[in-house]
């Protein structure tokens, strides 16, 4: 029996009986799923060094003698970069691909990912794991606004409902006040989308008054959550919100969140993943590694995200590691005069200000010598700009962090503030929390 067996009895156990899948995962030795990831993961290896242009290449070049690999760190320093993938997406093929899906990410530059319609299916399958730890029953009636375009979310979500078996609608991208007005008609009590559209279909709710409370949010998408428009969702509809981590690249979830909502179970069945780097406190860019793909495999692609590994188990008893919430990316950590910053540092500043959307950016900038935090911030509707929010937003530097607050005080560092209104700062799916814009002076 191999991996991929496996998983397809798990997937037939958790098609008849939610519970049932959760106890066979607890009962399975953990030995046996990582012993057949292994043989899937040397058989994907030798799939690439033989049939992917770019594989066959780049082993070469780092002298890899795949028959000796039992894992993927034992590649040393070999790594995927997006940069390449971007680049030339058909020289990582190894088989002939029948479905393309596209993700810009936060770069802007179009990234093309190959699969067969096998490998979605299965990954829709898959969907039984979130069946199972959200209780999620016949009963249930389920309304999806991801979006479809080339993207990934809303092709792999309509592919996964009917594994559920709950009356469900996948409505696309729809207004959210569209969906606000059939809530009643089709009676929705669990509603599913991108972290933007959930937040701006709360605002609908909170102006025109909540039907009813829902039992579950699930969320995906659009780079994460802060605390406090989760805070705000949960409280306003009484029901949890579970966030999901997934990315066109992995061709499915690398991870979801499940009612205890602290980290994300990995998917250990389909995936290596890796921490490249990680510091003092387990931080470090997530590298993933595919081991049943054979369209498009990617062997330790960089995501450039950054999070850390929570071995300790989580009440629910799901036996997967879980991933912390990510604390950015990895070209968004920069080393300032205020130590090494990054969004989630940030994100703490801002949250107790609330003038402020769920949309923000700050901008690292040289002015005369000096590093300058730009903070762009839209308002809510109603707010206006003024000190009032400049002293929220310095006290909360003084209140969180010293050191920073320090080097304002002497003069090392400025802060000054750049106000838009609400709707302005996001042009895609993802917003890019932190920009390094100091070498824009140095090139002047």
């Amino acid at each position: 029996m191999d991996l991929s067996a496996l998983t397809e009895i798990a997937l037939r156990i958790g098609s008849r009986s939610p519970k049932g899948f959760v106890g066979y995962l607890r009962l399975l030795p953990p030995s046996v799923p990582e012993r057949l990831k292994g043989i899937a993961f040397r058989r994907t290896l030798r799939l690439a060094g033989e049939r992917s242009a770019f594989y066959k290449e780049q082993f070469a070049r780092h002298g890899i003698k795949i028959e000796k690999v039992r894992r993927p760190e034992q590649l040393g320093n070999f790594y995927t970069d997006p940069e390449e993938l971007r680049l030339a997406p058909e020289r990582f093929l190894c088989d002939r691909p029948e479905v393309a899906i596209e993700s810009s990410g936060t770069t802007g530059h179009v990234a093309r990912v190959f699969f067969s319609q096998r490998e979605l299916d299965y990954s829709a399958r898959q969907g039984i794991i979130l069946k199972a730890a959200y209780g999620i029953s016949a009963q249930d009636r389920i309304v999806s606004t991801f979006d479809y375009g080339f993207c990934l979310d809303g092709q792999i979500v309509q592919r996964t409902l009917p594994h559920w078996k709950a009356f469900a609608v996948c409505a696309g991208r729809a207004d959210p006040r569209e969906v606000y007005r059939r809530m009643a008609d089709y009676r929705f009590n669990i509603v599913m989308s991108g972290t933007p559209w959930l937040s701006r279909f709360t605002e609908v709710a909170e102006a025109e008054g909540r039907p009813y409370p829902l039992k579950l949010l699930v969320g995906g998408g659009g780079g994460g959550i802060t605390r406090r428009t989760r805070a705000r969702i949960e409280s306003f509809w009484e029901a949890p919100l579970c966030m999901t981590y997934g990315s066109t690249e992995a061709g499915t979830l690398l991870g979801f969140e499940c009612l205890q909502r602290d980290g994300y179970h990995l998917n250990e069945f389909d995936f290596y993943v890796e921490i490249l780097d990680p510091d003092s406190e387990g931080y470090g860019e997530i590298v993933m590694t595919t081991v049943h793909r054979t369209v498009m495999p990617l062997i330790r692609y960089r995501t450039r995200d950054v999070a850390r590994i929570i071995d300790e188990p989580c009440p629910c008893g799901l036996p997967f590691r879980r991933l912390s919430s990510l604390r950015g990316r990895s070209d968004e950590v920069v080393a300032s005069v205020w130590g090494n910053v990054h969004p989630d540092f940030f994100e703490g500043i801002l949250d107790p200000v609330s003038e402020l959307s769920d949309d923000w950016q700050v901008a690292l900038q040289e002015r005369n010598g000096k590093q300058t935090f730009e903070f762009r911030l839209e308002l809510e509707n109603g707010a206006a700009p003024g000190d009032k929010i400049r002293e929220g937003v310095l006290e909360a530097v003084r209140h969180r962090h010293g050191l920073a607050w320090q080097a304002y005080e002497q003069g090392l560092a400025g802060v000054e503030f750049v106000f838009y209104p609400k709707g302005t700062l996001r042009k895609g799916r993802k917003l890019l929390r932190l920009v390094d814009e100091r070498k824009l002076a140095n090139s002047e």
